[in-house]
């Protein structure tokens, strides 16, 4: 067994051809370097998508619901700017997701492989510590990579699966909260006063609210079960790649504690700050890698 420190030591610069993979798994973006971006047409396709629905699902309500009873004094300041924020947040955390770096494992030197704990990859031959996984699309082995999922792009691993988990419970509260306005907007709230009736999206509103009652009661649910089976998956210790090799291996009588899992998913800092998707996360030592 060799702890964080040695394993650390083995870390070498990466050779030509390591370079050149993570240069196909990122772009250079003026002002900011270059980003970690997986070029898959059909991540793009579906990521693009996420954006589409939120891009709709925000203007929409906004423009509709929330300006026209925020001006008629129907709604107070907090639910306008409560919306607003949770909107922002959802967008942050889906574009740290989908941007950040899931876990590409280091070149390590040939010392690594003394460790039984470790093994190889059969795909690109890479060195990797326990619970990695190699992602075909994104070319590049994951440490506890979860799983692939194609509306951010990107995969699910130890770097970024924090970010994935405020995705889900970000969209949930947006997808929410356009149900309900949309509810009120259809049976509470008056019709507008100080609105120009005349304009396109007030006078024909009535379809773009169908359709944000279907996609918001739609994303409500998908995203309700999906961070159910996240959170699970957490408790549990096991990633969803796991739990699909070995379903047996799960005890329901072993599980975690909630706030001991969160806190290995999180990283240190306080729990407050474990909801907000910008920072820099900083993983506990030696939870994450108690095998390594």
């Amino acid at each position: 067994m060799i702890n964080m420190q040695n394993v650390m030591e083995l870390v070498k610069p990466p050779d030509s051809s390591d370079v050149v993979e993570c240069n196909q798994n990122s772009i250079k973006v003026p002002l900011l370097g270059r980003i970690h971006f997986v070029q898959d047409s059909q991540g793009r396709l579906f990521a693009s998508c996420v954006l589409a629905y939120w891009v709709y699902g925000t203007f929409s309500t906004l423009f509709i619901i929330l300006i026209p009873a925020y001006n008629d004094n129907t709604i107070s300041w907090p639910v306008y700017y409560g919306f607003l924020l949770v909107s922002a947040l959802c967008l942050m955390s889906f574009l740290r997701s989908s941007l950040s770096n899931p876990g590409r494992i280091p070149t390590y030197s040939e010392t690594a492989s003394n460790s039984s704990e470790w093994s190889r990859c059969r795909t690109c031959c890479q060195m990797r510590p326990p619970r990695s996984h190699h992602c075909r699309r994104c070319r590049q082995c994951v440490m506890r990579m979860d799983h692939h999922c194609p509306w951010i792009n990107n995969c699910v691993g130890d770097n970024n699966h924090f970010a994935f988990m405020q995705l889900l419970a970000y969209a949930f509260l947006l997808s929410m909260s356009a149900f309900i306005l949309v509810m009120l907007h259809f049976w509470v709230f008056p019709k507008c006063v100080t609105c120009n009736r005349e304009a396109f999206y007030i006078k024909h509103s009535i379809w773009p609210m169908y359709l944000l009652f279907l996609l918001s009661i739609n994303m409500m649910f998908m995203m309700m079960s999906q961070f159910t089976q996240q959170h699970y998956n957490i408790i549990a210790g096991r990633t969803t790649l796991e739990l699909m090799i070995s379903p047996s291996d799960v005890n329901p009588k072993h599980l975690q504690k909630c706030y001991n899992s969160y806190r290995e998913l999180c990283g240190q800092g306080l729990v407050i700050f474990w909801w907000f998707p910008f920072g820099r996360r900083r993983p506990l030592f030696p939870a994450t890698y108690s095998k390594v």
